[in-house]
């Protein structure tokens, strides 16, 4: 958990603080409030919810059982006994033994976080969600329904208190930006920055709450000079001479980060006509034959999904991710949405992309920019490959994805296994050999039955 600096003078830019009684709010609601929604510690809450026996123990999120596994999320009572989000699972099992090891569920988080987004549009006309358990609100328009921002703050989180029994803290303030950083720094459940107060509440703060911060080059200077809080920062960007000398192309940012300038809108999420392959592999690999196996069967089913559509992909992405953390990404394309095409764009990405010798985590594989599949007649081009993938497709829909695979899916750790289950469940009319099997084309003889 990040802990930053903050000065006791803060108070005075604060018009309410709300501690869950009916106070009476005074400032009045200005045109275009942003509230910055955190549910600190999303993750931990949400565990606790479903369980309440875990409210009192030392638990931590992890993003994976293997040895190189890291903890996402830690509670009060891990860090007591020394533990902290990036620290190895394998160092953490021997620091505590009392601690209480929790997978990463994305899926559990994505509803809960999904559910309270819903609750928030019906305060809010422009809600826009970020990560899990952090949301933005524009009240603009609201000054007629809400006698102020406060109120409606306070609202706001008793009602998620009240549906998801998750405690929240909310940040009022005229941009994105100040708002964010609210939440972060501020204990209370309720703070709000007056307008104009941006650059005073930022002050006795320490340069890591500004986004800028992160990247490398600024984070350098900033150390090298001893700028120990942004009021620091403020001064020596002044004199816009003085900061584009200092820090280049990123003094404009700094200036108006430091100043709370945000001049960024709360969007609502927008949905992207996009197709998604992605698995996390059970045990980190570098595996060549195990990691192309595992791209050949997430580039066939996109493929499986494109001729559905109709379409084919302007930009095929493919990215992987290793155990270190660092992230390789390769873009191309597809003309045709065939097993064969896709496959071998995809397996092209990927030789691209792996040039480390880390083992890999996680890939992904994304198609964008569709467009339809002309059924154009082509003179260099056999029509096998179409016939082969309009085959799977139909013993596919029939009988299950996995009643027929590609032969080195069996690479895939637990692959083996679950095609065998789906052997015993639909053994007739799998089995090529089973009078019930009917084969729809004869250019299946390439592929293995599983």
């Amino acid at each position: 958990m990040t802990t930053y600096l903050i000065n006791k003078n803060l108070s005075s830019c604060s018009s309410a603080i709300i501690r869950g009684s009916n106070t009476p709010f005074s400032s009045q609601l200005n045109d275009g409030p942003v509230l910055h929604i955190r549910l600190s510690d999303f993750e931990l809450q949400v565990e606790r919810l479903l369980n309440s026996s875990l409210r009192t123990r030392a638990i931590a999120v992890i993003s994976s059982h293997h040895q190189n596994g890291t903890l996402v999320s830690v509670s009060r009572e891990a860090l007591e006994e020394g533990l902290y989000p990036g620290l190895r699972v394998t160092i953490a099992r021997k620091m505590s033994h009392s601690v209480i090891l929790l997978p990463y569920n994305a899926t559990l988080y994505n509803k809960v976080h999904n559910y309270i987004y819903q609750t928030l549009t019906h305060y809010a006309p422009v809600v826009e969600p970020t990560v899990y358990g952090q949301y933005f609100a524009d009240m603009s328009g609201m000054n007629r329904i809400y006698r102020n921002s406060v109120q409606a703050g306070y609202l706001i989180a008793r009602d998620i208190h009240g549906k998801v029994n998750l405690a929240s803290q909310i940040g009022i303030s005229v941009n994105k930006l100040v708002s964010q950083i609210t939440t972060a720094v501020v204990p209370e459940m309720i703070h709000r920055v007056e307008p104009g107060g941006e650059a005073h509440f930022l002050a006795p703060l320490t340069p890591e709450v500004l986004p800028i911060a992160t990247e490398p080059m600024v984070n350098k200077l900033i150390r090298f000079l001893f700028l120990n809080e942004v009021k620091h920062i403020q001064e020596i960007t002044a004199v816009p001479s003085d900061g584009a000398i200092l820090f280049g192309k990123f003094h404009s940012q700094l200036y108006a980060e430091s100043h709370g300038i945000d001049n960024s809108k709360v969007q609502p999420p927008q949905q992207r006509d996009c197709l998604v392959e992605q698995t996390v592999l059970t045990a980190d690999t570098n595996d060549e034959e195990i990691l192309q196996a595992t791209v050949t069967n997430l580039a066939e089913r996109l493929a499986y999904q494109l001729r559905r559509r109709q379409q084919v992909a302007r930009l095929l992405t493919l990215e992987v991710h290793y155990t270190d953390g660092f992230k390789n990404v390769r873009r191309g394309s597809v003309t045709y949405h065939d097993d064969k095409t896709v496959i071998g764009e995809a397996l092209r990405l990927f030789n691209l992309a792996n040039y480390r010798r880390n083992r890999v985590r996680a890939i992904i594989i994304e198609a964008r920019n569709f467009r339809p599949c002309v059924g154009q007649l082509h003179l260099f081009r056999a029509p096998r490959d179409e016939r082969v993938s309009a085959a799977l497709d139909h013993i596919r829909q029939e009988y299950g994805w996995e009643s027929i695979q590609t032969g080195n899916s069996l690479l895939i750790p637990n692959t083996q296994d679950r095609a065998a289950r789906v052997l015993l469940k639909n053994s007739a009319p799998l089995l090529p050999c089973s009078p019930a099997f009917k084969p729809v084309s004869s250019s299946l003889s390439a592929v293995s039955y599983c």
